[in-house]
């Protein structure tokens, strides 16, 4: 009998990591952001007497204002259920299984010490059951070049500024609009997604309107990011 449950319970092993196996790919991503290394105080003896340097990760990629505190995943699709998960500090690195099928969304954002998304990757492919994938992502800095955003009800756009000599929506994929029921964000939704501005410098700073249209703006609470090549930044209020 124990003989009987051992095959029963091995062959339903078997199954569940088949079907497992038949619907899912393994995917791997390495994002290059690493914590530096701390090393403990036998390795600090160690390289003392060896008269070497102690071994350090790499450090995060680019000209970053601040380190990575925190780096979060997020897979999504359609027809799919989105997986969020963190990666990793001290390797950046991370596998994991994800059902198989088209336009499979991977997002990874680093946030800093307080919070706030400023670096990020962004990337879509398709998997098929069975695949391992090494998926590099390209990292970069998010776009959090304005503080907040105007609206004008009476003509029906949304107005960003900035000081900056070049044009801060350079690289912008477009801009993202949150609608919420109270001040509490708790049910936020996204209600638009615009793809079209018209960017101006008046000498002294950059102008960018957005058309749009918000409804009950003082009822309803908005917010807005910006998305570029690497992703999506801070919410912004609209006032």
């Amino acid at each position: 009998m124990k003989r009987f449950i051992a095959c029963v319970a091995l062959a339903t092993l078997c199954v569940v990591t088949a079907c497992s196996y038949e619907n899912t790919a393994t995917v791997t991503i390495d994002t290059g952001i690493r914590q530096q290394a701390q090393l403990n105080w036998f390795d600090r003896v160690l390289a003392l007497l060896s008269f070497s340097q102690p071994l350090q990760a790499d450090p995060v990629p680019g000209n970053l204002p601040s380190p990575v505190n925190m780096i979060t995943l997020s897979v999504s699709a359609s027809d799919m259920v989105t997986i969020t998960t963190d990666i990793p500090l001290e390797t950046g690195k991370i596998t994991l299984e994800v059902p198989a099928g088209s336009q499979r969304t991977f997002e990874v954002v680093g946030y800093d010490v307080y919070g706030y998304r400023y670096y990020g990757g962004i990337t879509t492919v398709d998997l098929s059951p069975g695949q391992e994938v090494n998926l590099n992502i390209e990292m970069g800095e998010l776009n959090n070049k304005f503080n907040y955003c105007y609206y004008n009800t009476e003509s029906k756009y949304m107005e960003v500024q900035n000081y900056d000599i070049v044009d801060p929506t350079q690289g912008v994929v477009a801009f993202k609009v949150y609608v919420s029921d109270d001040d509490s964000y708790a049910n936020e939704k996204l209600k638009f997604i615009l793809t079209q501005w018209n960017s101006i410098y008046n000498g002294e700073m950059w102008i960018i309107t957005i058309p749009v249209e918000l409804i009950d703006i003082g009822t309803k609470y908005y917010r807005c990011s910006v998305v570029n090549q690497y992703g999506e930044g801070n919410k912004i209020l609209i006032n």
